[in-house]
C-alpha cells in the first residue's frame, strides 16, 4: 500500500488511503470511452515483421530472449492503450473516509443560544463593547482554529438544541456554525436538552482521547430529578467531562456565593453549578465576568493532553485520469527502448 501511495504523491495526487478503499468506489466520468479498449487487442493479434532480403528464416535458431522481449512489447503496447482510453473515460475514485491520526481531546460545544445571551458581562461595559454572544463566538473561533488535532463538534440550544456540527475533524463546519450564531440568540435556556444531545455523539464510539463537554452559557435552569438521574448516566456511561464557561450577566448569580435561604429558586445558575459538581464526573466551572476571563478560560481548556486520536474523515471524489496517463508514458518510453532494439538491417559479409 505504501508503494501505490507513493505513487500517487509522485503524480501529484493526496494520500488517498488506499487501505480503507474497495473497488466499488471507482468510477467513470465518460464510459463511452471504454470503446477505446478494444483497440488493445491490435497489438497482441496483429503480427507485423520488418521485412528482410532473406526467402526464409526459418532454418535459423530459435532465440529464447528475442521471444520473450515480443512479447513483452505487445503487452506493453495494449497496456498503453488500455490507461490512455481508461484516463479519457474520467476514471475517479468516488467519495470515502480515511483514518487519521492525532493528539488531542474529543470536544463537543454546547453554545447557549438564548436571549440572554445577547447582553453584556456583569462588569460595566465600556463604550461599544460586544454582547456575551459575539465575545463567546470570538474566542470560540480562535480555540477552534488552534484544534488541529482534536475532534470537535457543536450543539446549540435555546429552548431546543440543533447539531451545528457532528464530532469530527471538519472544523470549517464548526467554524461555519459559529458564524451562523451573528443572527443573535432567542428563546429559553434548555441545558439538559443541549447537553444529551451533545452526549449522544459519544455513543458507540470507540474510547480513544479525552472525551470533553463545553459548555458555554450565561444561565441555568432547573432540573427535574429524573432528568439529572439521566444526565448522570449518560455522563458515566460515556466517560466524558464537562467544563462550564459560565458567562455571568450583569446583576447576575455567582457560582461561588450561596444565595439566602428560601430563594434558591430565583438563582438557578448556582443550583445548577452544585449539581454538575455532584455528578461525580471530572468537571470544572468558569465563572467570566468579562472577555478577557473567557480568553483565559479557554487557554486553560486548550492545555488538554491526552493519547493518540484516531478517527475517520471524509475525504472528496479523487480525479484519477492523471495516474493513468503517467502509467500510459511509463508503458511507451518502454516502447520506445525496444524500438531501439530492433533489428533494422542484417550485417552483409
Amino acid at each position: 500500500m505504501n508503494f501505490i501511495n507513493d505513487i500517487l504523491q509522485f503524480a501529484g495526487v493526496e494520500n488517498l488511503g488506499v487501505e480503507n478503499l474497495g473497488v466499488e468506489n471507482l468510477g467513470l466520468e465518460t464510459p463511452a470511452y471504454l470503446l477505446l479498449l478494444l483497440l488493445a487487442l491490435f497489438p497482441l493479434l496483429v503480427r507485423g515483421h520488418t521485412t528482410f532480403a532473406y526467402p526464409s528464416i526459418a532454418r535459423l535458431p530459435v532465440d529464447p530472449l528475442s521471444k520473450w522481449l515480443e512479447r513483452l512489447w505487445r503487452i506493453l503496447g495494449a497496456l498503453s492503450i488500455s490507461f490512455i482510453a481508461l484516463g479519457l473515460a474520467g476514471i475517479y475514485w468516488g467519495s470515502h473516509s480515511v483514518e487519521r491520526v492525532g493528539r488531542g481531546a474529543h470536544i463537543m460545544i454546547v453554545l447557549d443560544r438564548s436571549a440572554s445571551m445577547n447582553d453584556n458581562f456583569a462588569d460595566k461595559p465600556a463604550e461599544g463593547e460586544a454582547s456575551k454572544m459575539a465575545v463567546a463566538r470570538q474566542v470560540l473561533q480562535t480555540f477552534v482554529s488552534k484544534s488541529r488535532e482534536d475532534l470537535l463538534g457543536m450543539v446549540t440550544f435555546s429552548t431546543s438544541p440543533i447539531l451545528a456540527a457532528p464530532l469530527g475533524g471538519d472544523r470549517e463546519a464548526v467554524l461555519s456554525a459559529l458564524k451562523a450564531t451573528d443572527a443573535g440568540g432567542m428563546g429559553f435556556t434548555a441545558v439538559a436538552r443541549g447537553l444529551g444531545m451533545a452526549l449522544g455523539y459519544y455513543e458507540g464510539k470507540p474510547v480513544t482521547g479525552a472525551r470533553v463537554v463545553l459548555l458555554v452559557s450565561d444561565g441555568g435552569a432547573h432540573l427535574e430529578s429524573k432528568t439529572q438521574d439521566m444526565l448522570r448516566n449518560m455522563f458515566h456511561r460515556q466517560g466524558a467531562s464537562l467544563y462550564w464557561i459560565f458567562l455571568r450577566s450583569a446583576n447576575g448569580a455567582s457560582l461561588t456565593k450561596p444565595q439566602e435561604e428560601g430563594h434558591d429558586d430565583a438563582y438557578p445558575e448556582y443550583q445548577l453549578h452544585q449539581y454538575f459538581g455532584s455528578m461525580g464526573v471530572p468537571y470544572k466551572a468558569y465563572e467570566a465576568e468579562n472577555p478577557m476571563a473567557v480568553e483565559q478560560a479557554m487557554a486553560d481548556i486548550a492545555r488538554l493532553k491526552n493519547q493518540p486520536v484516531r478517527y475517520q474523515e471524509a475525504a472528496p471524489r479523487r480525479d484519477l485520469s492523471v495516474i493513468f496517463y503517467w502509467l500510459a508514458l511509463l508503458c511507451t518510453c518502454g516502447l520506445f527502448a525496444f524500438h531501439l532494439t530492433e533489428v533494422k538491417q542484417w550485417r552483409t559479409a
